[in-house]
């Protein structure tokens, strides 16, 4: 594998109303880092159906309430769903916005309004294509929305790694991946906010090309969803380190 197939949209360029911090410039500026590592795809939008896969029809229509929002959280969710398709295939990411593991089954927030990755599994599992998952949470925030979504479901799995060092992060993440093997899918939601520069300061752009080939040696059917990272000068950098991780994987 030359490059990581990745889907993208200008779509994710769109400025939505919500949180400053939450903008255009993070998934731009990864785009220009990545472009030598990554093959593009467009995604579709991801329909109705699917997302009451993962949410209620009151969550629902009132992220329909705007229509610009609307639109962009629906391609992100496609983004998602199209990146879970590729997985099968071998490593795959999606860098999607806007981010989705705060959206729970009937609430959102924290810059979320549909869960990306739980909509690309459970869609997954609806058409047969995978019987079980595994979910590893990386971002700095725990994913609260992921695990609404799919506790009591015997089908997923979802680990969320908090940890309070560095050393404490390889370690979790590799007690997480124990038994990933035994999983027809391996997905990640990628935070990069626990980034030194970043609200986390807690890893270095290394390390997440360590992260990734943990990830990815794991189970050759693995799928990133970008979720957090903030500090925007150094973004696209730790994820071409992501990235060049996952090749590294695979060669």
């Amino acid at each position: 594998m030359d490059k990581i197939p990745t889907v993208y949209s200008k779509d994710f360029l769109t400025d939505y109303p919500t949180v400053d911090c939450e903008c255009p410039d993070r998934v731009d500026r990864i785009y220009s880092h990545i472009k030598n590592i990554a093959d593009f795809i467009e995604p579709e939008l991801c329909d109705v159906s699917d997302l009451m896969l993962c949410h209620s029809e009151q969550l629902i229509s009132l992220v329909q309430k705007d229509p610009i929002v609307y639109h962009t959280a629906c391609k992100s969710a496609g983004g998602a769903v199209k990146a879970a398709e590729l997985a099968l295939q071998g490593p795959s990411f999606a860098l999607i916005r806007p981010p989705g593991h705060h959206a729970g089954h009937d609430f959102n927030g924290g810059f979320c309004f549909f869960n990306n990755i739980a909509i690309a599994v459970k869609r997954l599992i609806a058409r047969g294509l995978i019987r079980n998952a595994l979910i590893v949470d990386i971002d700095l925030h725990y994913g609260n929305g992921t695990y609404d979504i799919v506790r009591g479901d015997s089908n997923i799995t979802f680990v969320n790694i908090d940890s309070a060092s560095r050393e404490d992060f390889f370690n979790d993440v590799d007690a997480a991946l124990k038994n990933a093997s035994s999983f027809d899918i391996l997905c990640c939601s990628a935070g990069f906010d626990t980034y030194i520069r970043d609200w986390g300061g807690l890893l270095f752009t290394d390390d997440y090309r360590k992260a990734a080939h943990m990830l990815a040696s794991s189970n050759p059917r693995f799928l990133t969803i970008l979720e957090g990272g903030y500090y925007i000068p150094d973004l696209g950098i730790n994820v071409h380190a992501y990235l060049q991780g996952l090749l590294e994987a695979c060669s």
